[in-house]
């Protein structure tokens, strides 16, 4: 049994997907004009479908479809439409267009719900030239500081000020929050961005949480020289170092991954070598550990175990690591009721479900620490995402809507049990 238009997403997928950067598909970058031009196709969708509008203090879209009877409560569904560059059609523009395909089946079957279902395209969930991810989920839920509001990007404009441009009030930010002691749920669909449920064959992925996500920058001194002239034995190579490292900590978490039951990833993707020059010999090399993890315990052994190896190469090789932290953000549990209404409502429409953890972040993990929230996977074809390749079936986005519709539909009929 299906319940959204399976073509009104198709339609919709299709007619955002061309809100881009002629060159760079497909590339809506937050603050753009061509994420202004994807605003306007999503406001307008919310007109059409007769919902309030409007833009929050922290710079989210929102359209409400209001309950009759004036009522207090609410349910959020929502996601992003910003892109990374060379983006995808999928990531966060499934779970938005998700929200419109069951405020459209409600409307066009004239249900009235005791609760108010406001659509969210969260500000800026791609990390962007301020260096910060889901700035509008922050800034709903309180997290948004004056120091991230006033930070500068690359051309040296505000966050504040580009969030005011497109119709937020980042003076009044501060008091969203108060809104979640009314919020009875928050839903996000989403592409997995893995290859687990197209591997396993099935349908809905129930995220029971987001992992500790932190970012770790190594620095190596060692001792420029002639490429030519330098013997092997008299050698300080950063660089070799820089590698020696990079490779035990992709064993190392390989090891780890394999003995944990919980999602564990760590990744070396950004190094930068000093002078860089093909005749001298690198005499500094700065990298970053991108580290993902949902156990503690694996976590704590990652660390005590790659402080002895740097310890190790000091002493070895002659020459200075350092060790720096650059930012943390903690391991978030999904709210377990919502998850059983969403296992049930998977249940009662013969969908075949798993639980599991998400490798990234996403704004539901923002809201699940003010309020009740759960998100969803679907498949997506070979796991891709953040490239032009990714791709899922529109039937796979009918079916995870279907999901939050029918738990929806569920917290109707159980409205008075509930509040």
């Amino acid at each position: 049994m299906n319940f959204v238009d399976l073509n009104f997403i198709d339609e919709c997928i299709s007619q955002l997907a061309s809100c881009t950067e002629k060159d760079r598909p497909f590339t809506r970058l937050v603050f753009s004009e061509e994420f202004i031009q994807g605003r306007a196709w999503l406001t307008q969708k919310f007109k059409e479908l007769n919902l309030i509008t409007k833009v929050d203090d922290a710079g989210n879209l929102v359209g409400i479809y209001k309950s009759s009877t004036n009522a207090s409560k609410k349910i959020l569904i929502g996601s992003h439409i910003d892109t990374v560059a060379y983006g995808g059609k999928y990531d966060g523009i499934a779970g938005v267009i998700s929200g419109l395909a069951i405020i459209k089946f409600l409307s066009d079957k004239n249900i009235d719900l005791p609760f108010d279902i406001e659509i969210y395209d969260y500000l800026g969930e791609e990390l962007n030239d301020w260096n910060m991810s889901c700035i509008g989920s922050r800034g709903i839920c309180g997290a948004l500081s004056e120091k991230m509001l006033n930070s500068k990007n690359s051309k040296g404009i505000m966050l504040k000020d580009e969030i005011d441009r497109i119709g937020g009030n980042t003076k009044k930010i501060d008091k969203l929050s108060n809104q979640f002691q009314n919020v009875l749920a928050c839903f996000e669909l989403h592409i997995e961005q893995g290859t687990t449920l197209e591997n396993k064959g099935i349908d809905i992925g129930v995220v029971e949480s987001m992992p500790n996500i932190s970012r770790h920058k190594i620095l190596i001194e060692g001792q420029a020289g002639h490429s030519g002239t330098t013997l092997m034995e008299n050698r300080k190579d950063a660089l070799v170092v820089a590698s020696k490292l990079v490779i035990f900590i992709n064993k190392l978490a390989k090891e780890i991954s394999q003995k944990d039951n919980r999602h564990f990833v760590a990744t070396v993707g950004k190094i930068e070598v000093s002078p860089n020059y093909v005749t001298i010999i690198p005499s500094d090399v700065e990298f970053i550990i991108d580290l993902r993890v949902v156990n503690e315990t694996s976590r704590d052994f990652f660390f005590n175990q790659l402080n002895k190896e740097i310890i190790k190469l000091k002493k070895l090789e002659n020459l200075k690591i350092n060790f720096q932290d650059l930012m943390n953000s903690p391991y978030t549990e999904m709210n377990k009721t919502l998850n059983e209404s969403l296992k049930k409502s998977a249940n009662d429409l013969n969908l075949s479900f798993m639980l599991m953890d998400s490798g990234a972040g996403h704004d539901t993990a923002h809201l699940a620490k003010v309020s009740k929230a759960s998100i969803i996977f679907i498949p997506c074809r070979n796991g891709i995402s953040h490239c032009p390749e990714e791709f899922t079936k529109s039937i796979n986005i009918q079916k995870g809507s279907d999901v939050i519709l029918k738990s929806i539909l569920d917290l109707k009929d159980n409205f008075n049990e509930i509040i």
